[in-house]
């Protein structure tokens, strides 16, 4: 009886579109039939105008509502005061990849945002220009980013350019097809097909690029700036004294001066990543020097001594080859030991004398300048100014600065750092995890009647230490590979990757509260599912992608050259005809031989170290006041080359919190990393099945990351793809996170549920 509703119920819609759209083709016809029966809704989405330097009729933007009506979304533009900057100039012409803003734009965007700070999270914005350099520029944005820059004029290149846009904002390709909206100089008209893509998907509605720095509180080295007098007080605001204390960000490394003005530690030049300083140079000639002087003494009693002393001689002479090797190593590691004890404690920076604090950082991106220089532990880096002259020392990660009354004006002196929070007014002492700022006011007589504490963000932790510390249940989400490209599919990202011949840097080691990189978000809101099921306190994400080259690949070429002979899945999956392919010159050989399975053992070891990097910040987030992590327990998902970063995340929170469940989906290079289960409540790994009884056919094989058993892990704890969704696997697809949905379909009978918490 239902089917025959339901059956009903297509044919009157089928019906209604065939009359609705008679001039359609048989595929928009499907696609419109799909899209209906998908029963969408409304959705509103706002869009802010921000004139530069112009005037805008605001009657002229009305036209943005209907431009995507047919997908059922509306514009709701709305146009905000004209914003007046100091040059007002044509816009030097944005990059050419069209992946990037451009330095003059996170000027603007950063400028602008930061004097209005109060902004919808959940809105487009455009900023009108007059133009760019090169008059046929007419608009510059980044697709899927809700933040652009479009030249304004009264006429219908101004609403082409925005009709375009937007929809590179909701996720749509460029169009060669001239009738087609997304065309990039003709054409008004929305598919059925587009209307389908982007509802099916959510908007992000990210300000930033993928490749710039988006400020989070963590990092392992927290960067200060501020001015002191001459007798070393701060003028502060006395409702505010954090304003006169700028901090602009967190990183996970050093930034040391390169023009040191002892020459013995004046850096030379680099070996690999290794600053080399004329220190070193000495102590490898005195290890040199010391080595051929014991040589030359034993060559001489070996040769007047007997048989059994000469081999004990040839033994100690070994030994000094053994000796000058330790000698040399020590001579690096005590240079480096001197750079963050001496050098980078205290330094004058004589060259910058007279610079404003913002000229300052600016410097400080000149690489010629300044040195990064990785640092494991957590702690505080300074930049002063005292008359005009600029100073720089590293400290720990609690900066203390008392607040007193100086000829009727409060002001600030910094009175110290350390590794713990001291609050004397209530006898409180805490170890602290990550970096804070202490304000003590003291009366005249010099007594402390006042203490406040903040994070590096400026967040009043004051009242936060006298609260109990809740149990949480912390879930972090690493995602692996990023491919350059918007395409709603694994096999068009890579095939766009392929063309580009580009890969974003490798991951900065940083963790949000949110999708960053929009790795799980847009693929069926995987993300929130899980979210859902554990019903965690806090929610994390760490980026654990790296290039190719840390794969089992090796290299894009390799992994390009291999995806375009694997065999695509058999269209009957019942009767397999691919266990052999035929290669250049052909050559028959296994299906399987063509996967990348060979680990490779070095790229896993890096991704791994660099998770470490993250399990120091996530341990700062934990920990912060009045947090403590060892009463919380840790959720992980991880995906691809997020396993093995997770791996390192893992080893640096190990024995700092309390291990829930491990959800590892389609790892790669599983072999190279091992996983304790035992310490884990849960540990699943899910994916396809390279051998064994009911493998896998080989054209259904996860070609991106071959999957096979994740060490430390048994047959009982893998899960793999359920017969009904085999037509959804492939060398791309069976790797594709978002066909894994289906994790969370496992009934609760069954191995591999995750359960409801």
């Amino acid at each position: 009886m239902l089917s025959a509703v339901i059956k009903r119920t297509a044919a009157l819609l089928f019906f209604v579109v065939l009359i609705q759209f008679p001039s359609l083709s048989q595929t928009e016809k499907q696609d419109s039939l799909l899209f209906i029966s998908n029963n969408f809704q409304e959705k509103n989405i706002t869009v802010y105008f921000i004139p530069v330097n112009i005037k805008v009729k605001k009657d002229f933007l009305e036209s943005v509502k209907s431009l995507y009506a047919k997908s059922k979304i509306n514009f709701y533009p709305f146009l905000l005061p004209k914003y007046q900057t100091e040059k007002d100039e044509l816009w030097s012409n944005p990059p050419l990849d069209s992946l990037r803003y451009s330095k003059q734009m996170k000027v603007l965007r950063d400028k602008y945002f930061k004097s209005f700070p109060s902004k919808d999270p959940n809105a487009i914005y455009y900023f009108l220009i007059k133009g760019f350099t090169n008059e046929d520029i007419h608009a510059y944005s980044i697709p899927t980013k809700a933040l652009g820059f479009i030249k304004y004029n009264e006429d219908s290149t101004f609403l082409k350019s925005l009709a375009f846009h937007l929809g590179s904002t909701l996720g749509l390709e460029a169009s060669l097809d001239s009738t087609n909206i997304m065309h990039p100089i003709f054409g008004n008209q929305l598919t059925w097909k587009q209307c389908l893509q982007i509802r099916s998907f959510p908007i992000s509605y990210s300000l930033y690029d993928d490749y710039e720095f988006v400020r989070t509180n963590n990092g392992l080295n927290a960067y200060y700036f501020w001015n002191e007098d001459k007798d070393g007080w701060i003028e502060i605001d006395s409702t505010n004294p954090l304003k006169s204390i700028i901090r602009p960000y967190k990183r996970n490394s050093l930034l040391y001066y390169v023009k040191i003005d002892n020459v013995f530690f004046n850096p030379l030049f680099k070996i690999y990543s290794k600053t080399v300083c004329a220190m070193h140079i000495i102590g490898i000639c005195t290890a040199l020097i010391i080595l051929f002087f014991i040589r030359y003494k034993l060559n001489k009693r070996i040769t007047d001594s007997g048989f059994f002393k000469r081999q004990t001689f040839r033994s100690l002479k070994f030994a000094t080859w053994i000796g000058s090797i330790a000698l040399v190593y020590l001579a690096f590691w005590l240079v480096d030991w001197y750079y963050q004890t001496s050098i980078l404690k205290s330094h004058h920076l004589k060259d910058f004398k007279g610079l404003s604090t913002q000229e300052l950082m600016q410097k400080m991106n000149d690489k010629d300048l300044f040195s990064k220089s990785y640092n494991a532990n957590v702690s505080s880096f300074v930049f002063h100014r005292k008359d005009q002259e600029w100073y720089v020392f590293q400290k720990d990660k609690v900066m203390y600065f008392d607040l007193e009354k100086v000829n009727d004006t409060l002001k600030a002196r910094f009175a110290g750092s350390k590794h713990r929070v001291e609050l004397k007014t209530i006898d409180y002492v805490h170890s602290a995890q990550s970096h804070y700022i202490i304000f003590r006011t003291k009366d005249s007589t010099g007594k402390i009647i006042k203490e406040e504490v903040f994070n590096h963000l400026g967040v009043d932790l004051t009242k936060r230490y006298r609260m109990k510390d809740p149990a949480k249940r912390i879930l972090v989400f690493v995602n692996g590979y990023r491919p350059v490209s918007i395409s709603n599919s694994l096999e068009n990202n890579i095939e766009d990757v392929k063309n580009k011949g580009v890969e974003y840097p490798d991951s900065k080691n940083y963790l949000y509260s949110y999708d960053r990189y929009n790795y799980w978000r847009p693929w069926n809101e995987i993300d929130l599912l899980f979210q859902k099921r554990i019903n965690p306190s806090e929610v994390w994400y760490a980026d654990g992608h790296h290039s190719v080259s840390t794969s089992n690949h090796l290299s894009l070429v390799n992994f390009s050259t291999n995806a375009g002979i694997y065999p695509k899945p058999c269209k009957r999956n019942k009767h397999h005809l691919c266990k052999y392919t035929t290669i250049t010159g052909k050559k028959k050989v296994k299906t399987i031989g063509l996967l990348a399975l060979k680990p490779n053992i070095d790229g896993f070891r890096l991704r791994k170290k660099h998770g470490r990097i993250a399990g120091k910040n996530l341990n700062q987030i934990l920990n912060e006041l009045p947090n403590n992590s060892l009463n919380d327990t840790l959720y992980i998902v991880s995906h691809s080359m997020g396993y093995a970063y997770s791996l390192g995340i893992i080893e640096e929170l190990r024995g700092k919190i309390q291990f829930g469940a491990c959800y590892i989906i389609a790892p790669e290079n599983a072999r190279s990393g091992k996983i304790n289960k035992d310490e884990w409540r849960e540990v699943w790994q899910y994916g396809a099945k390279l051998y064994g009884k009911r493998k896998n056919a080989p054209c259904l094989q996860d070609g991106v990351a071959p999957q096979v058993c994740v060490k430390g892990l048994k047959e009982s704890n893998r899960i793999y793809f359920p017969k009904n969704m085999e037509r959804k696997m492939g060398y791309f697809q069976s790797h594709f996170v978002g066909y894994f949905t289906w994790i969370l379909d496992i009934k609760k009978d069954k191995k591999g549920h995750i359960n409801q918490h």
